[in-house]
């Protein structure tokens, strides 16, 4: 009888814990592969269903902040313009969903609109090998009709992309560009936070804003938005968070997640613009006077070794976060396989609102500064700019606002006089 009762006992223990077992999610119970080809399936739908487009904010290297791109998808096919290439250039081309730990949304034929984003070649941004770092490949985060996050593959930019909600590209193109031209038409900002104003400067679509209290500095890349400036991602600033700048006439910007913060645009005398800026310097760009000593370094201590100047920057320049911000010329010297940096570092003195004295200080020289001064002739390319011995400069320029160009008058040998731009290229002995 026991034995009976143990054998009823084991029964309905069996029954209750079977009952107990929670139920598998049937997602779970179907193959990898299958899982992977519905989760393509539902982003290819919502890729194609959007027949008004899509409006990417594009991240390459996050120090030149965000920028639009407009993709349409359809039938395998990808329609793309982007606000470099204007409201009326567009270019189709093959995209591609595959599976890579993951959906991964693929940009895998030629298309020179948005490719400009990866070329390595772009003299736009950066520097040659590098150019806006910017990928063809992004894991799909996340996929709905209201919105689809990307990660880029190689990069890991984060991406979003929404729907173009009305109108056409052109139409926010329009948009963008008055939002442009009235706020990014400044290289200086003033923030004010809890009545406290810091400095702002601003270099492509990138805010640095530094608090004068700690000194610290606060990186906001951003994209222009027909509402203003969208941000990255949220930063916070003396506790306040901020999502970025609304656009308003009159040049008083406000957070949208706090209103008590604003970006007001601010003009500094243009000699200060020229010590907070990385200003480009080419051989053409220089009276004859400058060009002279400068080709003397070519001719004599870099063509014998079949190198090259690849980059010449005046003015405050971070070439590796490792020697941070330096003031004078940083160089990038070419010697047939590697660029090596180095900055010949200089002080300066503000004289009024529009003139300055550099002055040549070798013991300060940054990385190879040194070296290429006694192995390579940087003496002379150096010499134009600043020597121990002041040069003192008057300068103009095309835009108090936003400076396209500056122009310096040595005031002792006014045959010298050079021009300098605000967008960085390579090689300036062919500039």
């Amino acid at each position: 009888m026991r034995k009976i009762f143990n054998l009823w006992l084991l029964a309905a223990v069996a029954l209750l814990v079977g009952a107990c077992t929670p139920e598998v999610d049937d997602a779970f119970d179907k193959p990898s592969a299958e899982r992977i080809a519905e989760s393509m399936s539902t982003t290819r739908q919502i890729l194609e269903a959007q027949n008004n487009g899509w409006i990417m904010h594009y991240y390459g290297n996050i120090t030149y902040g965000g920028y639009n791109v407009y993709c349409k998808f359809a039938n395998n096919k990808v329609t793309v313009a982007s606000e470099f290439f204007g409201p009326d250039s567009t270019y189709t081309s093959h995209y591609k969903l595959e599976q890579s730990s993951g959906t991964v949304l693929s940009f895998d034929e030629y298309n020179p609109i948005f490719h400009y984003f990866s070329d390595p070649s772009n003299e736009d941004f950066g520097t040659l090998g590098k150019g806006f770092n910017g990928d063809l490949e992004f894991r799909v985060l996340s996929a709905s009709p209201d919105s689809i996050v990307l990660l880029g593959k190689k990069h890991e930019d984060r991406i979003v992309m929404t729907p173009l909600q009305q109108g056409t590209w052109a139409d926010y193109y329009s948009k963008v560009s008055l939002v442009s031209d009235s706020m990014a038409t400044y290289n200086n900002y003033a923030l004010i936070v809890d009545n406290d104003t810091m400095n702002a400067s601003l270099s492509y679509n990138y805010l640095t804003v530094t608090d004068k209290t700690t000194g610290a500095s606060t990186s906001m890349p951003f994209t222009i938005t027909p509402s203003g400036y969208e941000l990255y991602k949220p930063v916070t600033v003396r506790g306040k968070t901020i999502t970025g700048f609304s656009y308003a006439d009159g040049g008083n910007w406000v957070n949208p997640a706090d209103k008590s913060v604003k970006l007001i645009p601010i003009i500094p005398p243009i000699n200060e613009q020229f010590v907070l800026g990385a200003w480009n310097v080419a051989l053409s760009g220089m009276s004859s006077y400058g060009q002279d000593y400068w080709n003397y370094s070519l001719t004599n201590y870099q063509e014998p070794y079949g190198e090259e100047t690849r980059y010449a920057i005046l003015g405050t320049y971070e070439f590796s976060s490792t020697y941070g911000k330096n003031f004078g010329l940083t160089f990038g010297h070419y010697d047939g396989s590697s660029t090596w940096w180095g900055t010949l570092a200089m002080n300066y003195k503000l004289i009024g609102k529009d003139e300055i004295e550099l002055t040549y200080v070798a013991a300060n020289n940054v990385l190879n500064g040194n070296y290429y001064v006694q192995y390579y002739g940087y003496a002379n390319i150096v010499y134009p700019f600043a020597w121990t011995t002041a040069r003192r400069f008057k300068l103009t320029t095309d835009d108090l606002k936003h400076p396209s160009y500056i122009i310096l008058t040595d005031e002792n040998e006014p045959e010298n006089v050079i021009k300098v731009t605000n967008r960085i290229k390579a090689w300036p002995f062919r500039n």
